[in-house]
């Protein structure tokens, strides 16, 4: 897991060292030379280079972009398959923010990882994703290949995302959003469509009915709705 704030989510109290080689020291990995090095490895990895020089740092002595670096190293340190990414870039500046993008993809790649990108910036999420799931109050309502998806979204809600996407253009003229009213509460829902209050096709069927299931089209996206 990579968390969004690295100020938080890092010990204060251990070394880069520590903090990176922790999950090898729980799963019983190695001695403590070869955690070194795996360490090591991982922070030069990461774009800490060259890791003597960070090792034996705490996290107060390290940028916010670092930081982030670090936690993606203690993420990645075990080997997994999976990386769960929550917002991992929505507290750095821009150029930050692009540096650790970069790195997760070349990382991905080189390492034949999968990872579950979260994210509510959709500009960010198209260059990180090869497929997009659009989720609204805890259900998933859309999945499809990212540029198919933004290129033709079937789901309301998934619409009305792309609608407010901001753009540059001063003469462009935003299309009128179709859904309406508020988010309803997320304690307890009642057991029909999260998106039926706001839907503009929603009938007393889909008023009535338990949540729609996910079902794939002829097109193989999977979009979860009643009514299309």
């Amino acid at each position: 897991m990579v968390f969004q704030d690295p100020y938080q989510s890092i010990n204060p109290r251990l070394t880069v060292l520590d903090a990176v080689a922790e999950p090898l020291l729980v799963q019983g990995v190695g001695n403590g030379s070869e955690r070194r090095a795996r360490v090591s490895e991982m922070l030069e990895r990461v774009g800490m280079s060259p890791a003597t020089s960070f090792l034996f740092k705490y996290p107060h002595q390290l940028s916010g972009g670092q930081r982030q670096r670090v936690a993606i190293a203690r993420a990645l340190v075990l080997g997994p398959d999976l990386v769960v990414a929550d917002e991992p870039t929505s507290m750095r500046d821009v150029s930050v923010r692009a540096g650790v993008m970069k790195l997760m993809n070349t990382l991905r790649k080189d390492l034949g990882i999968a990872c579950l990108f979260i994210t509510h910036d959709l500009s960010t999420a198209r260059y990180m994703c090869d497929r997009i799931a659009v989720m609204y109050m805890g259900k998933i309502v859309e999945i499809g290949e990212t540029e198919e998806l933004l290129s033709n979204p079937r789901h309301p809600y998934t619409k009305a995302l792309l609608a407010a996407v901001p753009n540059p253009d001063p003469s462009y003229r935003r299309p009128e959003v179709e859904i309406g009213g508020s988010v309803s509460t997320p304690i307890d829902p009642v057991d029909r469509c999260r998106f039926s209050e706001r839907c503009p096709m929603a009938n007393d069927f889909c008023k009535a009915a338990p949540h729609p299931a996910l079902e794939t089209r002829t097109d193989g996206r999977m979009v979860s709705r009643y009514r299309v």
